[in-house]
């Protein structure tokens, strides 16, 4: 492993531009080039996988423990700016400007390193000054990363543990998103190594592939039959094939919400066609601006049919649960276009499939749509649907059994499926599960990790005793709900109801500051219990905080199970 290390020391240093000269941490003299306290360090760590950066920052009441954050999915490819902005990039420190050859301003994955989540920087502030030092790395490539994940995690972790920061008695691992599934294989691959684990809405591929075909096959054949999808050719054909799917889906959402379309070019009402791929797809009927309940005041004053004809909306709970669709899909297709494209992408250079073939990871021959509709979610949403007319929603549901249907290619499963994963095997190490109610991407994927290890054999053998360090918590929104209206607004305020809805429950790893703060001091407690008493205890430091639902035996609804339709 190659090291280079620039440092932070002091202000006054910054400001007489003094140099600092970067020095392995294994040199002779390790202790001089350790993360002192107070100071924040970051350089390059090299492996077979490529370079990858890193930072530390170490408070100057260190209490021994390092926070060990590995980073969320980004894109692998430069997004447009027309494209990146309305999906968020512009805003992530994930991505910064750039200009993209042919096209003009766009966005680019940075790979830059980060010791906290995206927006957490209130919970940076709080655990340094409760004494932990936070670390984290960049990846030496962008896209699904767990291999590089990994590798620049094992690198830190030597570079710690050889002289990188003074006075560490135990190296936690933590990570959102992709960076969870990093964190779990981090772990279970350097067991010795990691004290305890903190994955915070888990991701895997497995999930997002199935989650992202129901909804893009849906919207495929009841909305834009224009849409590629997958099998995306190789190269820049494939790139720009990808980015004019993005394109198509984002305009189209656009337009209906601006009631400028309402039905697609074959037919369907476009807002319910896509809140049934949502239903398909096992997404929440919730957003950070829809809750799903709410109804526009006007229709107390107006009634429904003078608040529609006045373009108020929503007017029933299933208006507010199709809008807040609207913004999921958009969600898992704008994420799973690029996810999509670098997968397929990593599986022709792996797998050495050839142009001619596609290479599509997952398929849905044999699956059967109408079975994905529970029969909860059919008497639920029938009113909403019957606002189309009789026999629309039996019509598309139709369609979807009719549609053509897409195979994958076994080479690129074979490849997609044994790049490095997390197993949800009780490894006697403390865990601790974070996760958002209504998560906007990945519902329902910790709650199967969390039984995983539960129910393991190790697990098992570890309850039995009261011994089980493993937790799962869920943030919640608020009971009342949260769509906000401006006095007189005919739709909802997206920044009103973002302030109400508080952070918790609803989103993309959808978490407050006291609840990953909280998180971190379960895991610490846990580390130090001794007997099972001090387990329980420990467990109930999670369930006090604002926010998190306190029912241990509860868990958000799991991801549908596409294969068991399959006859």
């Amino acid at each position: 492993m190659k090291i280079s290390l620039s440092r932070r020391v002091t202000a006054v240093v910054a400001a007489l531009g003094l140099a600092l000269v970067a020095v392995p941490a294994s040199a002779a003299n390790a202790d001089d080039q350790a993360c002192g306290l107070g100071e924040t360090c970051d350089g390059v760590l090299s492996g077979p996988l490529g370079d990858s950066t890193f930072k530390i920052k170490v408070p100057e009441n260190f209490n021994g423990t390092v926070l060990l954050y590995s980073k969320g999915y980004s894109a692998s490819v430069p997004i447009p700016a027309g494209i990146a902005v309305p999906l968020g990039y512009a805003d992530s420190p994930y991505y910064s400007p750039m200009t993209i050859p042919g096209l003009g301003a766009g966005y680019a994955a940075n790979g830059s390193a980060t010791v906290v989540p995206p927006g957490a920087s209130e919970a940076e502030s709080v655990l340094l000054n409760q004494g932990y030092a936070l670390a984290g790395t960049g990846l030496a490539r962008q896209g699904w990363a767990v291999a590089q994940g990994v590798e620049s995690g094992q690198n830190l972790i030597k570079y710690i543990n050889g002289g990188g920061i003074k006075g560490v008695k135990q190296i936690m691992a933590w990570g959102t998103s992709m960076g969870a599934e990093t964190t779990q294989t981090l772990i279970q691959d350097n067991p010795g190594k990691i004290a305890g684990s903190l994955p915070a809405c888990m991701a895997s591929v497995d999930f997002f592939g199935n989650t992202y075909m129901t909804a893009l096959y849906t919207w495929k054949t009841l909305i834009d039959p224009t849409l590629k999808g997958y099998n995306y050719a190789p190269g820049q054909a494939g790139y720009a094939q990808a980015m004019g799917d993005l394109q198509k889906v984002l305009t189209t959402l656009g337009a209906v919400a601006s009631g400028q379309a309402t039905v697609s070019s074959v037919g369907y009402p476009i807002a319910l066609s896509n809140l049934l791929a949502g239903l398909l797809a096992g997404l929440p009927t919730v957003s950070p601006t829809y809750d799903g309940v709410t109804v526009n005041p006007a229709v107390a004053t107006l009634g429904t049919a003078g608040a529609s004809a006045g373009g108020y909306s929503p007017l029933s709970s299933g208006q507010s649960a199709a809008a807040a669709m609207l913004e999921n899909v958009g969600g898992i297709i704008g994420t799973g276009i690029t996810l999509q494209l670098d997968l397929e992408g990593q599986a022709r250079a792996i797998g050495s499939i050839p142009a001619s073939e596609g290479a599509a990871y997952v398929g849905n021959v044999g699956v059967n749509y109408s079975e994905l509709l529970s029969a909860e979610q059919r008497g639920e949403f029938e009113d909403t649907f019957a606002t189309a007319g009789p026999g629309v929603l039996d019509a598309m549901l139709a369609a979807l059994a009719a549609g053509e249907r897409v195979e994958a290619n076994p080479v690129a499963a074979k490849v997609v499926f044994g790049l490095p994963s997390a197993s949800a095997t009780y490894n006697n190490k403390p865990t601790v599960a974070l996760a958002g109610t209504y998560d906007l991407r990945v519902p329902g994927v910790t709650g199967d990790f969390y039984e995983g290890m539960a129910t393991s054999k190790k697990g098992k053998k570890a309850a039995k005793k009261g011994m089980l360090k493993a937790a799962a918590y869920y943030s919640v929104p608020p009971a009342d709900g949260w769509t906000t209206f401006e006095p007189g607004a005919k739709s909802p305020s997206a920044a009103l109801s973002a302030l109400k809805l508080g952070g918790s429950g609803v989103g993309s790893c959808p978490f407050t500051t006291d609840q990953m703060v909280a998180a971190v001091k379960v895991l610490a407690a846990l580390a130090k219990a001794d007997s099972a008493k001090e387990v329980t205890a420990a467990k109930r430091l999670g369930y006090k905080v604002p926010g998190i639902n306190r029912d241990r035996q509860y868990r958000p609804l799991p991801p549908k199970d596409v294969a068991a339709t399959v006859k």
